[in-house]
């Protein structure tokens, strides 16, 4: 295993794991929105909110696939180079 395939690992893991806190920070906001716990200002209509906590939950799952797209990148890699009588 070279530096690079633990590159790849670092940077595989760190997209799943940056898709999966924004995904879990639009839930919360969603959630907050359904149970009426987030305060929304007068005059902004909480359509606004639930707009931006969908958008950022389609931005984490395009996250998430990119992690995903590069853990089999690096297996594909590493699997190459892989020594077969092993």
């Amino acid at each position: 295993m070279t530096r690079a395939d633990r590159t790849r690992d670092a940077l595989a893991v760190l997209l799943l794991l940056a898709g999966g806190a924004i995904y879990g920070y639009a839930w919360w906001g969603m959630r907050g929105l359904a149970t009426k716990q987030l305060v929304i200002p007068k005059g902004i209509a909480a359509m606004r909110y639930f707009d931006t906590y969908w958008q950022m939950s389609r931005f984490a799952i395009l996250v998430m696939l990119a992690g995903t797209a590069a853990i089999v990148w690096s297996c594909w890699s590493y699997s190459r180079r892989a020594d077969p009588s092993a």
